[in-house]
């Protein structure tokens, strides 16, 4: 196994040259570096950026080749890479995703996967598998990523880093690869729970009222999704949560079942991102990796009234969501539905597994809720996350919350 604290001190620095990488966490052909201001609330942090936005002077390649390939240069930086440097960090490089992002294990046959640095045996989870591996492993304090289905929460959860998705339009994510105009957002991971509150300060800003947490709900329909040495592992984060609220209740989140609200995500899911990269695909007719191909192909049979009845039910459950979600109220679940699973896995394994996660992580962009991943436990000597969402736009107050869990646990 690769040691963290031994990545510590082979920090990253910014340089013309893709950097030295021992996780295999930043991309080499489209490599770009830049100096920060050195002044503001993140002096002497150094960070990462998912490899779908844009900055001035590189071509983002959406973990493809042919996509770099196809695509003109970067016209502009994206607002949160200009931020980032006006605010004192320095950039060292862009992290790889996931082929087309359109995948939550890690994997990249293109470019290759990065290595998960508690154990290189496992995946690191996707599609900002980079972000979360370079964060971990110390190779930059924290970094950007998108997050629909997970993309930035799986990461996070794999590598036993804090990671968040924003309410949806907090963050702005201009100049990011189309995707999912509906559900996409930007997210970033932090490797502790300073960094994490520096950084979400300054990306988050200030919430419009102040939030008192005093309600926990267990959600026992996720709880009941995964399997029960999950539960149990889970379960001296879940007995820390709770004291540190007045009330706690279980609850079920979906009345009809967290089945029909997966079907619900993958068909708007499919029939925008295939809206997205559709053209595209039909036009270059990319070499895509099974996963990818089969999920796009999947997409393109979507019709625009299956859309539009997705859509329909979508709005209930975003009434459900928020009738059990009001100011104060935390819901508590399980980001993933188990560790980062093996490189040996096979593809049935795979599956299964990104089906049960499918099902907790649906809720927060079919609702449009903020979700942190909380780094608290281990299972297999390997982390394992615990997951709180929480009412729209209290978002810089629930980081902070979940920063001080995170303190506070380790002090345990």
């Amino acid at each position: 196994m690769v040691a963290t604290n031994m990545l510590n001190n082979a920090r990253l620095t910014v340089s013309d040259q893709p950097p030295y990488d021992a996780l295999q966490s930043f991309v080499r052909e489209n490599h770009i570096a830049l100096k920060g201001s050195g002044k503001g609330n993140l002096e002497g942090l150094v960070f990462g950026v998912k490899d779908v936005f844009k900055i001035l002077g590189s071509t983002y390649s959406n973990g493809h080749p042919e996509w770099l390939r196809t695509n003109e240069p970067d016209d502009f930086t994206s607002s949160i890479v200009t931020k980032t440097l006006s605010a004192g960090a320095d950039l060292v490089g862009k992290t790889i995703c996931d082929e087309l992002c359109y995948s939550i294990s890690g994997e990249n046959w293109n470019y290759g996967s990065p290595i998960n640095p508690h154990d290189p045996r496992r995946f690191t989870g996707g599609s900002s598998s980079g972000t979360g591996a370079a964060t971990a492993g110390g190779l930059v304090d924290f970094a950007y990523g998108s997050d629909c289905l997970g993309s930035v929460r799986v990461p996070a959860s794999y590598n036993g880093v804090l990671g968040i998705r924003p309410t949806y339009g907090r963050v702005a994510n201009d100049g990011e690869a189309p995707y999912c105009e509906s559900m996409d957002v930007l997210g970033y991971v932090a490797r502790n729970a300073d960094i994490f509150r520096r950084v979400s300060k300054e990306v988050l800003g200030n919430d419009s009222k102040k939030v008192t947490f005093n309600r926990l709900l267990i959600a026992e329909d996720c709880f009941d999704s995964v399997n029960k040495d999950v539960v149990e592992a889970l379960q001296p984060a879940v007995n820390h949560l709770k004291q540190h609220v007045e009330i706690v209740e279980n609850i079920k989140v979906s009345p009809n079942g967290l089945e029909e609200w997966t079907e619900i995500f993958r068909v708007i899911q499919g029939y925008e991102v295939w809206e997205s990269y559709g053209g595209w695909v039909r036009k270059y007719r990319p070499n895509l990796s099974s996963g990818p191909k089969e999920r796009l192909e999947w997409a393109s049979t979507i019709t625009m009234s299956e859309y539009k009845e997705a859509l329909n039910k979508r709005q209930a459950i975003i009434e459900r969501v928020k009738d059990i979600l009001p100011e104060g109220t935390l819901l508590c679940l399980p980001t993933a539905a188990s560790v980062a699973p093996l490189r040996s896995s096979s593809l049935e394994e795979i599956n299964a597994t990104r089906a049960q996660s499918t099902k907790l992580l649906c809720i927060s962009p079919l609702s449009g809720t903020p979700q942190i991943t909380l780094p608290l436990v281990k299972q297999h000597e390997v982390p394992l996350g615990i997951s709180l969402i929480g009412a729209h736009d209290c978002d810089l107050q629930l980081a902070e919350f979940a920063a001080d869990l995170v303190d506070s646990y380790s002090k345990n």
